[in-house]
């Protein structure tokens, strides 16, 4: 069979130890495997080679890590386990003790697995694209350095959405209703919804709540701010610099992420867990 994919939370001793039973499943059963590196410029061409032909990615850390995976494994079709070392973890929805049996129920093809959309995040300066990146959970656009307001514009299609006056903003995806734009007050959406969330971080006007559009014509954000830092981050993971007229671009992607799924758990059961809604 093809090789799995093995990415640990990077700097843990708690994954590399975690990780050694699983690996010693997958060397007991004659299964090739390759370690990859969980920060993306440590990724040399050989790795690379191994992740594009990859039968399946195994993650052990948190929701980081997986969203790291998503972005190095996803544009290849490549199923993901995310397997969870102890925090809160909305996407990484295994246990330690729980990996070996998922392994061995996807080999058997007992599983399936859920298509989690994802996003492309382009930067405009000029007129000229300055960068591109996909990612899973979100787009926050906010201020750098000192905390203080920034302006933008925020425009879906032909339509201004409405020029704002915040710390900043989240554009979720589904998936990333229950990370950040979840904690500065947006609502939780299910994972099968085609949808964008646009969420004011900490507003200056009352008035301004978040919104849910649907994604099939992005979304573009205009820095105003001249006097300002101002940073983006996709997924919390990838940081740019955004400068005056500045434009960023949120749209749909093609590249799906697949979380596979052998329990049966539901979305409302993990997050009725997680959010401890059982009373």
């Amino acid at each position: 069979m093809k090789p799995v994919g093995i990415v640990l939370k990077y700097g843990s001793r708690e994954a590399e130890r975690k990780s050694k039973l699983f690996i010693n499943h997958l060397e007991k059963n004659n299964i090739e495997y390759f370690k990859v590196p969980s920060r993306e410029e440590l990724i040399g061409d050989d790795v690379r080679a191994k992740i594009a032909s990859s039968k399946l990615c195994v993650t052990f850390g948190g929701d980081g890590t997986l969203l790291f995976a998503s972005r190095i494994f996803s544009p290849f079709g490549v199923p993901i386990i995310g397997v969870n070392l102890g925090g809160l973890g909305f996407i990484t929805e295994f246990k330690e003790d729980e990996v070996i049996n998922c392994f061995d129920c996807f080999l058997k093809g007992d599983y399936t697995y859920e298509e989690r959309m994802m996003i492309d995040v382009s930067i405009c300066r000029e007129g000229e694209t300055l960068y591109r990146s996909i990612g899973l959970n979100d787009l926050v656009v906010s201020s750098g350095g000192i905390s203080r307001l920034i302006r933008f514009e925020i425009f879906c299609g032909k339509h201004t959405v409405g020029t704002y006056r915040a710390d900043g903003v989240i554009i979720s995806t589904p998936t990333g209703s229950t990370a950040y734009s979840l904690a500065a007050g947006g609502p939780i959406v299910t994972p099968t919804v085609d949808a964008l969330v646009i969420c004011p971080i900490c507003p200056h006007t009352l008035g301004v709540r978040p919104i849910v559009l649907p994604s099939s014509e992005g979304l573009r954000i205009r820095v105003l701010s001249k006097d300002r830092e101002v940073i983006g981050t996709v997924d919390g993971q990838i940081a740019f610099d955004l400068e005056y007229m500045d434009e960023v671009y949120v749209k749909k992607s093609e590249v799906v992420t697949k979380l596979v799924l052998v329990d049966g758990k539901s979305f409302f059961d993990i997050v009725s867990e997680k959010l401890s809604w059982k009373g």
